[in-house]
């Protein structure tokens, strides 16, 4: 019996996923070259893959067990690339994303990294918001990405990193709006509802934690100013804009300069949780490598540490 990898690959994708249609599109070649690829392994096999009859890809027994043995092989190839990617390192384009958090504080780091440890690898470095990382990274677009709340995967493999505590903060020109009397207690929706809010626009989860805040209390923000930047947001909050909810991680030089305050909430917010999260079906293991490398690069940054006291 004479096959090929491609041959097996398309046959496990078939039986996986029940159609040709989604072989072709999860392999990205076209349907007729699938449908190629297994008239000639059922030629090799010498008997029928799949029941003619069925609507959908059926396989039959004989199909079956060869899709069994065809995983095994495929697995011990993957072992092989593995064992060979360990040996070169990281090489080649690599495609990273990164939430807006992580990049402020250890994208610099990161990138640096890499040019030391991975000589041969480019690194195409990609800032946004989680909920795009997440969607890109489970479509192919992405090899592996920094982010909150990575949408389970069988194709993506999820490493939680640090939580990342959130604050309201504001400038001190605005503690008036709060407390006239020069009262400091922890604030409330009611309390800053008819206050303009910074943040992120919908669907990012900083929105979705805003909007959740207040709707505990049955209120929803009067006027929201939105802004992709976490950077551009602490700037618009320091300079008196208006309040905002964010990472404390990111906030040591304007916290310690006294340009923002943090304004304790009731209740309170959950933090966000970061994750490394990236591709299982890329070869070779530099993937865990890298996400090794950043685990290590958060868990040493001021998202980790830095924890002022309001």
């Amino acid at each position: 019996m004479k096959f090929t990898l491609s041959q097996l690959e398309a046959l496990v994708w078939v039986v996986r996923l029940g159609s040709f249609r989604a072989a072709a599109q999860r392999l990205n070649i076209t349907q007729p070259a699938i449908s190629v690829r297994l008239r000639e392994l059922e030629q090799a096999a010498g008997a029928p893959l799949f029941e003619r009859q069925s609507y959908r890809a059926r396989p039959t027994a004989r199909g079956r067990q060869i899709a069994w043995q065809a995983e095994r092989v495929l697995e011990q190839a993957e072992a092989l690339e593995r064992q060979i990617a360990d040996q070169e390192g990281l090489a080649g384009p690599i495609r990273i994303g990164v939430a807006d958090t992580f990049a402020m504080t250890c994208g610099s780091r990161l990138m640096r990294e890499i040019e030391t440890r991975y000589p041969q690898a480019r690194a195409e470095l990609r800032a946004d918001f989680s909920v795009r990382l997440d969607a890109s990274l489970r479509a192919g677009e992405l090899d592996i990405a920094v982010l909150t709340w990575p949408t389970p995967d069988p194709l993506v493999h999820i490493e939680p990193l640090i939580d990342m505590p959130l604050q309201w903060v504001a400038s001190p020109q605005r503690l008036g709006d709060l407390a006239p009397k020069g009262r400091r207690r922890a604030i409330g929706p009611a309390d800053i509802a008819h206050l303009p809010i910074l943040t992120n626009p919908s669907p990012s989860n900083l929105y979705v934690s805003i909007a959740d805040w207040f709707s505990t209390a049955g209120r929803q923000p009067g006027r929201l100013i939105t802004c992709n930047s976490l950077g551009i947001m602490a700037r618009l909050a320091c300079d008196g804009t208006g309040l905002s909810l964010l990472p404390v991680g990111i906030l040591r030089e304007e916290i310690g300069s006294g340009r923002l305050v943090i304004l304790p909430s009731s209740p309170p917010i959950a933090p966000h949780q970061a994750s490394v999260a990236y591709r299982r079906d890329m070869p070779g293991s530099s993937l865990a490598q890298l996400a090794q490398l950043i685990s290590e690069i958060a868990h040493d940054s001021e998202l980790a540490h830095y924890r002022p006291t309001s």
